[in-house]
């Protein structure tokens, strides 16, 4: 009895490590320190995040389907919210560099 349990459970972990499916990441996200937010139009523009003080920014383009929320309150696209953010989370589509969620 002992053999079957062990047998089945080398069993599953061959087919474990055989059928591993490998994670494709689709999106990331920065746990910004400052955060510049700059707005052609109504839903145009980008955002430029950075982790610390002395780290790069990153420049992430905003689109019409970016999610904005400010204080946890869903907001428009506008100039009313360009200006510097002392701090936010920012989703962005790895592939396109578009921002998906935009928390102030």
């Amino acid at each position: 009895m002992k053999f079957l349990k062990f047998f089945g459970l080398a069993t599953g972990l061959l087919w474990c490590v055989v059928l591993r499916a490998d994670l494709v990441a689709l999106q990331e996200a920065i746990e910004a320190h400052d955060i510049k937010v700059m707005v052609y139009s109504s839903g145009d523009g980008y955002v430029l995040a950075r982790s610390c003080a002395t780290c790069p920014f990153t420049r992430l383009d905003i689109d019409s389907k970016t999610a904005v929320t400010v204080d946890g309150i869903p907001v428009e696209i506008s100039k009313s919210i360009e200006k510097h953010w002392s701090g936010g989370i920012v989703i962005y589509d790895i592939k396109t560099n578009n921002v998906v969620r935009l928390k102030l």
